[in-house]
């Protein structure tokens, strides 16, 4: 495949594209956020994944009181770095930040940012420019 073509494909149903995502270096790639999120007072992140998005579904939802989204709670340090991702900054960038807020061995930090984005990019949270 030429190089110049390597990058394409990122298509939002099914991941298709997750032979790119096992090619490429995720240090070099920018992580964007895709879902909502909320921050309570501790810095715990909650993300907010809406349950459907068909606008029937949602009113009879609200009139039965249900909650339109699901949440999922992330720990310690997958809030740290849910806040970190600015849409800027490469992973590397990211991982420095991170890096010096706590502290754990830069190739093992590494290792778990990259897991963690990876996880977080095929449940659809966010994705890489």
């Amino acid at each position: 495949m030429h190089p110049l073509f390597r990058n394409k494909g990122f298509i939002m149903g099914k991941r298709k594209d997750s032979r790119w995502i096992k090619n490429a270096n995720l240090l070099d790639l920018v992580p964007v956020r895709l879902s909502e999120f909320k921050v309570d007072e501790k810095g715990s992140v909650t993300l907010l994944v809406p349950r459907t998005k068909s606008a029937f579904m949602r009113r009879i939802m609200e009139r039965l009181n249900r909650s339109l989204f699901i949440t999922i709670a992330l720990d310690r340090i997958g809030s740290m770095l849910w806040l970190l991702i600015d849409g800027n900054s490469n992973t590397a960038q990211v991982v420095e930040q991170l890096q010096q807020k706590i502290d754990t061995p830069q190739p093992q930090l590494a290792e778990r940012v990259v897991k963690y984005l990876s996880g977080l990019y095929h449940n659809k949270h966010i994705t890489f420019v």
